[in-house]
């Protein structure tokens, strides 16, 4: 992953710090030592590599990106903007009042309106934070969804060492297709700076429950995303419970580190759901050797698996996601 921050004088200034998550959950500098793949951070997950940047430093107005540039906008100052269940969204507002009868969509499955009245608090890129039952989690919701219909969500969890705000902004919401998305994209938190355990897994599922509360997500498109530490809670939990999601997306991740019976996540899935896995040909942490008997595995079980396979190390790209993950999530839809 490498993020663009934008400074105040508009030019642009790249930076890359690897990071790798510790057995305390500290991130370390590992620019000049990489990653021992080795090194057990997550109860025998793999440990990883991060490339960071200050996601938290005020910056203009971005400008456009070069092409293929991955790049973090960083939040500017925080307005607070009101929401309510299905309001609608005028200019860089967005405000309205409850639905009332919890009207189901008769033909998608896309259960019922909300009817909550949530209270946002949105910064200059359009971010904003809530808490579910179990933890923080980041969300950003396209200025294209206005209440009347349901949208398809992106859940994304990131790798070891990452926090949720930074990887909303270049996993589930990247910069480079943001002005068009049509998706509500959200990030996990709890787990800032470490890596995912199977405690964390709660975690996912009462932020699902609890954004379905304020906007219209459509409970059939709910795609589960991970990177890394992160794609292991995606295999573990996206399997183990099926029902919820419509499929998963998977970076530099492996299921056999999901858990100690990967066999029995796919034997035991309520559905064979929808996977799409891109792996880089020199990640030391996840060998490529080792997630493809992965995918013959998850094939040979049935499941609509689609892979790829691109040059690069342990080192999530924006690209990935925005110009080939996501968009092989656009027509997945949950029996």
């Amino acid at each position: 992953m490498r993020n663009r921050v934008l400074t105040l004088a508009a030019a642009l200034v790249f930076s890359t710090v690897q990071l790798a998550c510790v057995a305390n959950g500290s991130p370390i500098d590992t620019s000049a030592n990489p990653t021992d793949p080795s090194a057990n951070a997550d109860n025998g997950a793999p440990s990883q590599n991060l490339a960071s940047a200050n996601a938290n430093a005020p910056a203009p107005a971005p400008a456009a990106p070069s092409a293929g540039a991955t790049t973090t906008t960083p939040p500017g100052s925080d307005t607070e903007v009101p929401y309510t269940g299905n309001g609608t969204s005028s200019g860089g507002s967005t405000s309205g009042g409850s639905t009332g009868g919890g009207t189901v969509d008769p033909t998608g499955g896309a259960g019922p309106k909300p009817t909550a009245t949530c209270s946002i608090t949105k910064d200059a890129s359009g971010f904003f934070t809530r808490t579910s039952s179990q933890s923080s989690y980041v969300a950003y919701v396209p200025s294209s969804y206005d209440g009347t219909k349901p949208m398809r969500m992106i859940v994304g969890v990131h790798g070891c060492g990452d926090s949720a705000s930074n990887f909303a902004q270049w996993g589930p919401n990247p910069y480079d297709t943001r002005s068009t998305q049509d998706w509500i994209g959200i990030s996990i938190g709890g787990a800032d700076g470490r890596c995912w355990n199977a405690s964390d897994d709660v975690k996912v599922l009462a932020a699902v429950d609890d954004i379905s509360q304020c906007f219209w997500v459509h409970q059939k498109k709910v795609v589960l995303a991970g990177f890394s530490s992160g794609g292991e809670l995606t295999y573990r939990l996206g399997l183990g419970q099926a029902s919820r999601f419509a499929g998963l997306l998977i970076e530099d991740s492996g299921l056999y580190a999901a858990n100690s019976n990967p066999d029995g996540l796919l034997a035991s899935a309520a559905w064979k759901i929808n996977i799409a896995h891109r792996a880089h040909t020199s990640d030391t942490v996840f060998p490529l050797a080792t997630v493809q008997a992965d995918w013959a595995k998850t094939t040979a079980a049935g499941y609509p698996l689609t892979t790829s396979v691109v040059a690069g190390t342990h080192d999530g790209t924006s690209t990935d996601w925005w110009s080939w993950l996501i968009p092989q999530s656009a027509t997945w839809t949950a029996p």
